[in-house]
């Protein structure tokens, strides 16, 4: 089977991903990106190990009518369009699509939710794109019943989840409770954006006796000033640390007891996974996406409300109970242990398949 994988711009997550993919028996995958890399990110630009091309720069009112001709180049069974369908080249990568008379799946993660003009704005893209395409293919289980909702029909939605090779975290030493009069020791990864709530982990430490635990927080962002100024003023045992290289980021993991993931937003999350790799529970909102896959038992971390006293009543469990701790981490790292790139390729051919045969058993 020949598939065409539209993506948004090189990714190390999701490279991982289409690197499996590329290697599965009886297909022929092109990965086409529609973007460069993110400036905003430190990887640089992966590319898949496999046929990469780049979408055409196109622009304008007849962009898709410009982008049909290459997409039928390709000789594609089916395609999977991967890139942020706020961008106008996604919207003419859709339209075009959709006039081929190909079948074709939306990959991604959930929309965010907004207010006002913009979300008027968004929801319309969205649906512009949801209402051409044969199915959805979704980055996380949570991800798949929210599109199933948006969908609102019989079309088909699965799960894939973006995937990292786990062995190095895997390889980290479980956590141990803290010795006596030892205070337990928190994690958090994160750039310092409003999004990300650790404004909110703040407000949760002011609410817990500073003398029983510490937060380490790496990252950078706009918010690092007014983060330092609530921690200096109500003298938080918490520390924000300038960011580790993405290459060398587990370095952070060990001596530390539980991972911390307040955020107001996450499409997916790879943090907490990388942290339950490591051994670490992890207490996760309920807004970041991947906690539905993993923490759903609670033996493995909790998911929380992004609300300050959730929060704290969660990191207050271990203050408690601090025996917990080498149980938890042990249910930590078996909570992805079927965390593999192989299977999630599997699926994403599987769900292609059936696109193409329902394509053929019913007239389009």
């Amino acid at each position: 089977m020949k598939i065409g994988v539209v993506v948004h711009c090189p990714s190390p997550h999701q490279n991982v991903l289409l690197d499996r993919l590329c290697a599965v028996d009886d297909t022929d995958v092109v990965v086409a990106y529609a973007y460069r890399g993110g400036t905003e990110r430190q990887w640089g630009e992966p590319m898949a190990h496999g046929r990469t091309v780049m979408v055409p720069e196109v622009s304008g009112l007849g962009a898709s009518r410009r982008l049909g001709p290459w997409i039928a180049g390709f000789d594609r069974d089916v395609w999977v369009l991967g890139s942020a369908f706020t961008y106008g080249r996604t919207q003419a990568l859709a339209s075009a699509l959709h006039r081929s008379g190909l079948p074709w799946a939306y990959l991604g993660e959930p929309p965010r939710p907004r207010s006002g003009i913009r979300a008027v704005a968004r929801d319309w893209l969205l649906h512009r794109v949801l209402s051409r395409c044969d199915g959805v293919i979704a980055t996380g289980v949570e991800s798949a019943r929210r599109y199933r909702r948006l969908l609102g029909d019989d079309r088909p939605v699965t799960s894939v989840t973006y995937y990292i090779p786990l062995d190095g975290w895997t390889d980290l030493p479980l956590a141990t409770p803290p010795a006596p009069g030892e205070p337990v020791r928190f994690l958090g990864l994160s750039q310092l954006i409003e999004r990300k709530g650790i404004d909110v982990l703040l407000e949760a430490c002011s609410l817990l006796p500073r003398d029983r635990f510490l937060v380490d927080i790496y990252g950078e962002g706009p918010e690092r000033p007014a983060l330092q100024r609530v921690i200096d003023d109500r003298r938080l045992p918490v520390t924000l640390h300038r960011p580790l290289p993405f290459a060398t980021r587990m370095q952070a993991f060990p001596g530390h007891h539980a991972f911390v993931f307040p955020s107001r937003w996450d499409g997916w999350g790879m943090a907490p996974v990388e942290a339950l790799a490591a051994g670490l529970p992890v207490i996760a909102s309920d807004t970041a996406m991947s906690a539905h896959d993993f923490l759903e038992d609670g033996r493995a971390g909790w998911i929380t409300p992004c609300e300050p006293a959730a929060i704290a009543a969660a990191m207050r469990e271990l203050l408690d109970d601090p025996a917990s701790i080498p149980a938890r981490s042990r249910a930590a790292r078996e909570s992805v242990a079927g965390f593999d790139p192989a299977r999630g390729a599997e699926e994403f051919v599987r769900f292609c398949r059936a696109l193409v045969h329902g394509a053929k058993t019913v007239t389009r």
